[in-house]
């Protein structure tokens, strides 16, 4: 590794002009820099990634000393665990060369726009049979009649779900006191979006969710336009690893599943390395693939899917098993997960709900399943993202999905159970779903959705039924 204080003489330049030569300080530690008044006409942020495991040799301010960065407002943020650490600076392009020649950095990236993965359309929680029984699901999705079985009632009891979204309306009933405000880059909880909360219902929610007993925490680092930055999302993922420090000395933790439905249009390494360093803190993850109808490898977070990282990728698939015509394929690609008209909790209400499509919402499924395997391993699986990773895919149903996979394994995400187990359904305390003058018939069912004649459960209030494409 070079040394922190071997930045060559005259390496940076000034920021609009030349800068004058470097002053030496007496001792000899660090150079200073004679930045002109002028240079903050020409900055931006930019997301300093260090090399991980490796012990950065000073604070921040040695670093903003030796840049010559002053100001009250050039730390954006600064990381608070040590798996990954990341300054986020305002500052110049030949500041930045300047970092880009520490041997300790791993790269420096402009702050750029993250958007969330969703289609707005009809939709049922038809996925909960369809990944816990062999058969699948048939029918209309809209319908309220499938069955959810699963041989552990525990459903994902002390696993931490962290939805790094728009936010959760953390007093939704369907959440029955089980999910609570973690973090915020916005300066508010509040979820304007819904997004976040359709998310958090699938993951976890009662009825609509597959991890019924998790613990959902609101990280809220995308805008009530359903995007948000880089840096934003950097500074939400490194809350989630310090709290998962905290968490791991608590009695009844299990683990810690990131669950990100949204993805950039390209790359960033720096968003990469925090996703990796929460991995090796034992940090599960589970990302959507995203809704290009193109190839996964091309994003991040996707890209890390597939054989590269412990990250698990999902892509979407319809109530007939069908890849959806929206969702991103390929080898970064690890499992399809029902993705088109799911039905979940809505931001607008404590009894509100809402339908959505997209691979946002394969990915919640494939979080909460993770989470239900968990919890039947914590020993095995709990911290040890590579194992629960295996366990996952070797429990998908293989060869089912049908469509285009681009390259990726043909695996369809199931909880390990068939329906053989005494099926146990979804209506808890809630009132039991009624039917207005429906035949039992597929094309029956199909015809009452089209005229909504079919009655959603009186406990909740139906947001829409049909919603336009967002993204």
């Amino acid at each position: 590794m070079r040394s922190f204080f071997t930045i060559a003489a005259g390496l940076l330049a000034a920021c609009s002009t030349t800068l004058a030569a470097p002053q030496p300080k007496g001792d000899g530690f660090i150079s200073k820099f004679n930045i002109p008044a002028d240079h903050s006409n020409n900055t931006q942020e930019y997301i300093i990634t260090f090399m991980r495991n490796e012990t950065v040799p000073k604070g921040v301010e040695a670093y903003l000393e030796m840049m010559e960065l002053k100001g009250d407002d050039v730390v954006k943020f600064v990381s608070t665990q040590n798996y990954t650490k990341i300054f986020i600076l305002e500052m110049c392009q030949k500041h930045v060369d300047a970092f880009n020649a520490l041997g300790e950095v791993a790269s420096v990236e402009e702050k750029t726009t993250i958007k969330s993965f969703v289609t707005q359309k009809t939709g049922a929680p038809w996925g909960l049979q369809r990944i816990s029984n062999e058969a699948g699901a048939s029918g209309s999705p809209q319908g309220q009649d499938f069955t959810y079985s699963f041989d552990d009632t525990s459903l994902g009891a002390g696993v931490d779900i962290y939805i790094i979204d728009t936010g959760v309306r953390t007093t939704h009933a369907v959440f029955s006191g089980r999910a609570t405000q973690g973090f915020t880059a916005t300066g508010s909880f509040t979820d304007g979006d819904g997004h976040g909360t359709h998310v958090a219902g699938t993951a976890g929610g009662a009825k609509f969710g597959v991890a019924q007993g998790a613990n959902i925490i609101e990280v809220k680092v995308l805008g009530d336009d359903g995007s948000g930055s880089s840096s934003d999302t950097i500074a939400g993922m490194d809350w989630v690893i310090s709290n998962h420090e905290k968490r791991k000395t608590q009695p009844g933790f299990v683990g810690s599943i990131m669950s990100m439905s949204w993805g950039l249009q390209g790359t960033a390494n720096s968003v990469d390395e925090v996703i990796a360093g929460a991995s090796e803190a034992g940090i599960h993850v589970s990302v959507a693939a995203g809704n290009d109808g193109a190839d996964a490898c091309g994003s991040t977070p996707a890209h890390l899917g597939g054989s590269n990282s412990n990250v698990v990728t999902v892509g979407s698939v319809n109530i007939d098993n069908e890849i959806s015509s929206f969702s991103n394929i390929g080898t970064c690609v690890d499992i399809y997960a029902p993705g088109e008209q799911i039905l979940s909790a809505w931001s607008t209400g404590d009894n509100i709900i809402n339908f959505l499509s997209g691979t946002s919402m394969a990915c919640p499924h494939t979080t909460g399943v993770m989470a239900y395997l968990m919890a039947q391993d914590v020993a095995g699986l709990g911290q040890n993202p590579a194992a629960l990773k295996a366990k996952l895919l070797a429990t998908a149903r293989e060869g089912k999905v049908s469509g285009s996979t681009g390259g990726s394994a043909n695996l369809l995400l199931s909880n390990g159970v068939d329906g053989g187990v005494t099926a146990k359904r979804l209506v808890k305390n809630y009132v039991v779903p009624e039917r207005s003058g429906l035949g039992g018939s597929p094309a029956s069912r199909a015809a009452a959705a089209v005229s909504n004649d079919i009655v959603i459960d009186k406990r909740f209030e139906l947001h829409s039924r049909d919603s336009k494409l967002r993204f």
